[in-house]
């Protein structure tokens, strides 16, 4: 019994001598990891343009707000403002511009290498983000950042390396997407170490390029923070995750992009077409009166609202007589066309040198301003093959 007495006060005074060594030792090896990635106070340049960087600006003035030693000051950079409009008479702030303004951050513009690097000369940044500005950010400005730069890129990079990720993903209807943040190259666009990654982000029947942006907008500017918090962007190693992918790039769209290729298209691709870039366009082919004399030309028509026609095609060709791709015809929903397979429904349409209308006043109307022509859309991109 004494044995076991003596035990127990042992085990009393061993206990939690041990517990104390156990949670000093957990205590110094944060104090440890915490002082190796210690951070300056950053003195952020965040250059970006639009609503999806904006996303990524918001986040990290809120977490400014939140912990003033982590972030000492954020200045936005972005482009010099130019008239846009009829007659050019009309200045717009960017959407950045237009959140900088409203939450106190100063704005700093340039269109140049060199006058980026000039702001170098009254500013001390140490950590530069870049978000959807459109143009590389010259070497020396990274360089002279002690933490170097960070980049947020719309797709799981290799993928869709380039200005267009998100028009892409949609173009060739990929059922999921997700976020990079990545350091700054000096020379090269989406080349830098992956620091991190987001979760797989499903690509919806509804999504178009605005409902995209925004989400992603949204879970780049968390991904931005956390990546910011934990400093892994210090000294960085290209994570690997995902497997090893293949590099493939999403260049600039050009305007020929919205053009419908009728022969050429299904239904499905000219739905995704109108969700990555908006109204389309497409030719017809007229035959109308000017001064007394009859010109046949091919005039510019507009298409809005495009969705998919959910229905047999067959029995739709039937129905309506629709046999040749660009085919239309009124129909209780909007205006039918035949695409190469299936058929789509635009609720909207503009021919050229008039204002947009209703398909019903378009086909009803018709013969006033198109002439005695077949209703049928052509494409000029598929004459020149």
């Amino acid at each position: 019994m004494r044995l076991n007495t003596n035990r127990r006060w042992l085990l009393l005074l061993i206990v939690p001598q041990t517990r104390r060594l156990h949670t000093q030792i957990k205590a110094n090896a944060n104090a440890n990891a915490k002082s190796k990635f210690k951070l300056d106070p950053l003195r952020i340049a965040f250059f970006g343009s639009d609503h999806f960087s904006t996303e990524s600006l918001r986040q990290i003035k809120s977490l400014h707000d939140q912990d003033s030693s982590l972030i000492d000051n954020i200045k936005l950079i972005t482009r010099l403002l130019k008239p846009t409009g009829r007659y050019m008479k009309s200045v717009s702030e960017l959407p950045v511009g237009v959140f900088a303004k409203e939450n106190q951050i100063d704005i700093l513009r340039a269109d140049t290498q060199e006058d980026i690097i000039n702001f170098l000369q009254l500013n001390s940044f140490n950590l530069v983000i870049a978000v959807s500005y459109g143009k590389l950010i010259p070497a020396e400005f990274i360089a002279k950042c002690k933490y170097g730069g960070l980049n947020v890129h719309p797709s799981f990079l290799p993928k869709y390396s380039g200005s267009s990720p998100l028009q892409y993903a949609l173009l060739n209807d990929d059922q999921e997407t997700g976020v990079t943040v990545q350091t700054l190259h000096p020379t090269k666009f989406d080349h830098g170490n992956i620091v991190a990654k987001s979760h797989a982000v499903p690509i919806l029947e509804n999504d178009n390029y605005d409902s995209l942006a925004k989400k992603l907008g949204r879970i780049g500017g968390e991904l931005l923070v956390s990546v910011i918090k934990d400093a892994s962007f210090v000294n960085p190693k290209s994570i690997l995750e995902f497997g090893e992918q293949k590099r493939t790039l999403a260049p600039k769209i050009s305007k020929n992009e919205s053009q419908v290729l009728w022969s050429e298209s299904s239904s499905r691709h000219i739905k995704r077409q109108f969700d990555a870039l908006g109204p389309l366009f497409t030719f017809l082919n007229v035959k109308i009166k000017r001064k007394k004399q009859t010109i046949e030309e091919k005039q510019r028509a507009i298409l809005y609202n495009v969705t998919e026609l959910k229905m047999d095609p067959a029995v739709v060709a039937k129905q309506h007589n629709l046999t040749k791709p660009g085919d239309f015809t009124l129909v209780k929903d909007g205006l039918c066309i035949k695409a190469n397979t299936g058929f789509i429904l635009a609720k909207g349409i503009k021919m050229q040198a008039r204002a947009e209308m209703t398909p019903e006043t378009f086909i009803g109307s018709y013969h006033k301003y198109a002439g005695n022509v077949p209703q049928q859309f052509i494409s000029t991109l598929e004459e020149n093959k």
